[in-house]
């Protein structure tokens, strides 16, 4: 199965898809990574360390239940139960991850509970405390001294020593961890800024590409896969260049063609026609003087009809002289292409009398006859524009080379083109294909200031 693929215009793009920010995919992406990543760590250690602190505290707590069975004294011993109770409870209290007193039989403490531990809690926040604390355990042995209770020594767990600790890693490690992903999402960001620079450049060659400079390329780059795309893109220009180039041949070559055929039927309507309607016109005026001699009844109708004919051969013959024109403007090898346009100011000058019109040229300006004819019939078109729509009352036609163009401008003080469309659409558009032709640039008429102003920029080597 063999697939196709084409390249569709703008129009046929579907809207409904909606393009993706690359900037803001790498951007966000990695910073809801990173805040993943981070919420994932912080989770993981404190569950870890409630499970250690626990596991801790527990193992403590079992040992200090152990230690009370043995050291403490029994209820016969007639020793002084409450003494060695509250050095035992202060022993334990100075232990790790536990809190000991001896209360009354009322619960009252006998011996002030140790402060450390409490300090040592106020070093991590409460919330952080309470997030991390494990369930707390406590026991309560009497302290006996036959036949009476004399009160009570509570075991209970503290953790907040290990709290304290592992709060110290916490706030250590999560801002390394922070600013460890702050770094890959600015490495990230950097790097998308870094791949859209290089796109940029490439989509502005295609841009200007697309605008019709196939001059522009795309610049070379050090990374592979930039560089493999801007060749392609580079060897895309070269050969829409060579296309274009193929295309302005063939299209000069069709020009040149197209005017010789119309040289041609010029030409055979010039050797053909022009003698029979001289002999025509001839024929007519021998008919009048002969008719003039005649007398009698209908002498004065035959005058009349002979000289109704012989105007319509005058039409006639007009009307073939200027199809002749349009066919070939220009007779080459006649004289330059300054003359040839004095020739035709002339003519205009005739035609429109009240109409002023300079020309201002060098008389050393030539090109090649396709080119020439070219700036010919533009100077022609952009005149009966000027005249016939614009209603113009001084014009101004100058004709100036430069390193590489024969530039041909025209000036009129008329009402301009009507914003619907240029005034004789079909003649502009026949200068437009030919310049086109040609590697011409054309400008139609537009306004610049009280002016209308247009202009055939035609190159030359």
């Amino acid at each position: 199965m063999r697939f196709e693929a084409r390249i569709l215009p703008d129009a046929a793009v579907p809207s409904r898809i909606r393009p993706w920010s690359l900037h803001r995919i790498v951007t966000i992406v990695p910073v809801a990574v990173g805040v993943m990543l981070c919420a994932t760590v912080a989770a993981i250690i404190v569950l870890n360390a409630r499970i250690a602190i626990d596991e801790e505290t527990s193992s403590a707590f079992r040992t200090a239940q152990a230690t009370v069975a043995v050291r403490m004294p029994p209820r016969f011993a007639g020793q002084d139960t409450m003494g060695q109770a509250m050095q035992l409870a202060a022993e334990i209290d100075a232990l790790r991850h536990l809190s000991a007193s001896v209360t009354d039989n009322h619960g009252h403490p006998v011996t002030p509970h140790a402060e450390g531990a409490a300090l040592t809690e106020d070093q991590a926040p409460g919330w952080f405390s309470d997030l991390m604390r494990p369930e707390l355990r406590s026991d309560r042995v009497p302290i006996s001294h036959y036949p009476n209770v004399l009160g009570w020594l509570v075991i209970q767990t503290d953790p907040a020593d290990e709290i304290a600790e592992v709060w110290e890693d916490f706030r250590i490690i999560m801002p390394l961890l922070a600013l460890t992903c702050a770094a890959l999402v600015g490495m990230s960001m950097g790097f998308s800024r870094l791949i859209l620079r290089r796109l940029r450049a490439i989509q502005e060659a295609l841009g200007a590409m697309r605008q019709g400079d196939l001059d522009r390329r795309a610049p070379p780059d050090r990374l592979a896969e930039f560089a493999a795309l801007a060749n392609g893109v580079n060897a895309l220009a070269d050969h829409l260049t060579s296309q274009r180039a193929e295309n302005r041949q063939l299209q000069a070559r069709l020009l040149t063609l197209s005017e010789t055929e119309r040289a041609k039927i010029a030409s055979d309507l010039h050797d053909d026609m022009g003698p029979q309607l001289f002999a025509l016109n001839a024929a007519l005026s021998q008919a009048r003087a002969a008719a003039r001699e005649v007398s009698g009844p209908g002498s004065a109708q035959l005058d009349d009809a002979l000289r109704a004919i012989l105007v319509h051969a005058g039409a006639v013959r007009d009307s073939a002289r200027t199809a002749i024109n349009d066919l070939r403007p220009m007779l080459m090898g006649h004289g330059s292409l300054p003359e040839l346009l004095g020739e035709l100011v002339a003519e205009f000058a005739e035609i429109a009398p009240d109409v002023a019109i300079d020309l201002d040229c060098d008389g050393r300006i030539a090109a090649s006859e396709p080119a020439e004819t070219a700036i010919y019939r533009f100077v022609r078109e952009s005149l009966l524009n000027a005249v016939r729509h614009g209603k113009a009352r001084r014009i101004r036609i100058e004709m100036r080379r430069t390193q590489d163009q024969i530039v041909t401008q025209l000036r009129d003080d008329g009402r301009g083109p009507s914003g619907r469309g240029s005034a004789g659409g079909h003649g502009l558009a026949g200068i437009r294909d030919r310049a086109r032709a040609l590697g011409a640039a054309f400008d139609p008429p537009r306004r610049v200031g009280a002016e209308t102003v247009t202009e055939l920029r035609m190159p030359h080597r």
